[in-house]
């Protein structure tokens, strides 16, 4: 069990400065309803609600293409396409 713990300590460290770094700036610019909490608390929740109702969009989105490629029989040759061409991506500009 100590042997999960420590990687998911990590994680969540690097995933805090992540959102510090990307989410923090958005939620300072969000504008609050009003003063004092209320306020504070009415532009968080319209913050997050926006970002979890694009999120499941996306989603939802990129499920039903990747269902279709399942459905037509070409997404193991699409994802190891895909694949190479990461990869080409990142070793490319280290030549």
């Amino acid at each position: 069990m100590t042997g999960v713990l420590a990687p998911a300590l990590v994680l969540g460290l690097v995933g805090s400065a992540h959102c510090i770094g990307m989410c923090g700036p958005l939620a300072l610019a969000v504008p609050s309803a009003g003063s004092g909490w209320s306020g504070r608390l009415a532009g968080g929740l319209l913050l997050n609600g926006g970002r979890v109702v694009t999120y499941m969009l996306l989603g939802g989105l990129f499920g039903t293409f990747g269902r279709g490629l399942a459905l037509a029989g070409v997404q193991q040759g699409v994802s190891i396409t895909l694949g190479v061409l990461i990869l080409a991506g990142l070793i490319a500009p280290a030549l």
